[in-house]
């Protein structure tokens, strides 16, 4: 099956709306600044609290599979954030598609040479993704019970 990452449209924020369910997994994905429950209609204005491009993983049938998005936090980095996959679609490569497009996309709009997040340590997963993708750990002050992880994008 063909992905391809695309700018979300509204029905895409509907959507991710019940890929959320409580304020817990809403902390995770997108931090303090969003409370729960949030409304689909004012989500794509929630998110953008700050410069950001947002993206929509979309399947052939233009279906929602996952979402994330790239903000510059460093002169030539960009950082992923507020990465999710549609709960259905989980553990079947989606989190590697994405991430991978997120990292293109970052190159190619903005010429980033590198890429940072933020994951949570319990995260295993998500941990052995972006270690598969070669970003590496360092330390960095951050929030309790996360790790900060750069990937150093070859010219």
């Amino acid at each position: 099956m063909t992905y391809s990452l695309q700018p979300p449209a509204p029905r895409h924020f509907a959507t991710l709306v019940n890929w959320i369910s409580d304020a817990e997994q809403c902390q995770r994905w997108a931090g303090p600044k969003l409370a729960f429950p949030f409304d689909g209609g004012a989500l794509q204005n929630l998110l953008e609290t700050e410069p950001m491009d947002s993206y929509a993983l979309l399947d052939p049938y233009g279906n929602l599979a996952g979402f994330g998005q790239i903000f510059r936090r460093e002169p030539d980095t960009g950082h992923l954030g507020r990465i999710i996959i549609d709960p259905q679609r989980r553990k079947q490569g989606l989190g590697q598609i994405l991430c991978s497009e997120l990292i293109k996309a970052g190159v190619a709009r903005h010429g980033f040479r590198a890429m940072t997040l933020w994951v949570y340590l319990d995260n295993a997963p998500a941990i052995q993704l972006y270690r598969a993708l070669g970003f590496v750990a360092e330390p960095r002050e951050g929030a309790a019970g996360c790790q900060f992880m750069r990937l150093q994008i070859s010219a």
